[in-house]
């Protein structure tokens, strides 16, 4: 003897427009509905939730640390990753906050972070092998330290040398066609650093000879012009 009725079903499935409504690399302003083991799920418009999936989170060096960036009720930019509108799916990543792309939540002029090769960037520690370190760059984008690559030698800890979390800077040396493997070097950056001091000195001390002959000549001519009334 009891009938259920809804109004949803009268409403149009805000699913069906999303191709139309949203896109992959665009940054927009959503609010943490729940938290959950494997990543946060966001709201991103009415009735659309997107997943937050923990492996977008740079890595904190603590056991799901990366859960105090996602309090549920919070207003976060976020930047879309992948719409799978069959499935009523959509992958994002947070946009840290104070950046020009989180500035730019809610407009439709968003892109992605690209990373090529030669770019210099800074990245956190997020795992080591035997080989190397793993290094996040951005959401979807993680990239290798080569054992050879990070300046240190194979009896040297890794592990204490580049600590879970920590930031480090790092050299793009190889991006593979489809960007699942990035390969990076942190003793490039050492080089790198070295040449431009070596520069920055090498222009001082042009400055200051130039300096000290420009005084010479000065002091020669007005010692001439005293002698030559």
């Amino acid at each position: 003897g009891r009938i259920a009725l809804g109004l949803k079903q009268l409403q149009a499935d805000p699913w069906s427009a999303v191709s139309s409504t949203h896109r992959v690399s665009q940054v927009l302003t959503g609010r943490v509905s729940r938290v959950a083991d494997f990543g946060a799920f966001i709201e991103i418009s009415n009735g659309i939730e997107a997943l937050a999936h923990v492996s977008t989170f740079p890595p904190t060096g603590q056991a799901d640390g990366w859960k105090d960036s996602v309090a549920p009720g919070t207003e976060v930019p976020v930047e879309i990753l992948s719409i799978d509108a069959e499935r009523k799916r959509i992958g994002v990543a947070l946009v840290e906050e104070g950046t020009a792309k989180a500035a730019s939540a809610g407009k439709r002029d968003g892109s992605g972070s690209a990373v090529g090769a030669g770019a210099r960037l800074t990245g956190k520690v997020k795992g080591h092998e035997s080989y190397g370190v793993f290094v996040f760059l951005n959401a979807g984008a993680t990239g290798l330290i080569p054992m050879e690559e990070t300046g240190y030698d194979r009896e040297d800890d890794l592990r204490k040398k580049f600590p879970v979390g920590s930031d480090v800077e790092v050299v793009v040396l190889e991006v593979d066609g489809d960007g699942r493997r990035i390969r990076l070097s942190a003793k490039a950056v050492a080089r790198a650093k070295e040449k431009d001091e070596a520069r920055d000195y090498s222009e001082r001390q042009e400055r200051g000879q130039s300096g000290s002959f420009g005084s010479l000549a000065d002091t020669l001519r007005k010692a001439m012009d005293k002698g030559n009334p």
